[in-house]
């Protein structure tokens, strides 16, 4: 699951935004993902697509339950899936 974080970040800080779509990952830009990087993907796409449910889950709480706009509760929500801060709830 590090490694899953790594990539996440990896794309993060490209630009690159990675969604699930049923059980495949879709990734855009596709440009700014390096082969080494697509190769990552791959080999860590279970986890990834566990780290995506699980951002998507905790983003959809922040946003209804803790009453924050959408961009903050992503926001929150992937420094918590990343391991940036210790946060689950605004």
């Amino acid at each position: 699951m590090i490694e899953a974080r790594s990539v996440l970040a990896d794309l993060r800080a490209r630009g690159v935004s990675l969604r699930a779509v049923g059980d495949r990952l879709r990734f855009r830009p596709s440009a700014a993902v390096s082969a080494e990087l697509r190769e990552r993907i791959v080999a860590n796409k279970p986890d990834l697509l566990a780290l995506l449910e699980r951002f998507e889950e905790r983003a959809a709480i922040m946003e209804y339950d803790g009453g924050l706009p959408r961009e903050e509760a992503e926001r929150r929500a992937w420094e918590s899936v990343l391991g940036l801060t210790t946060e689950s709830a605004p």
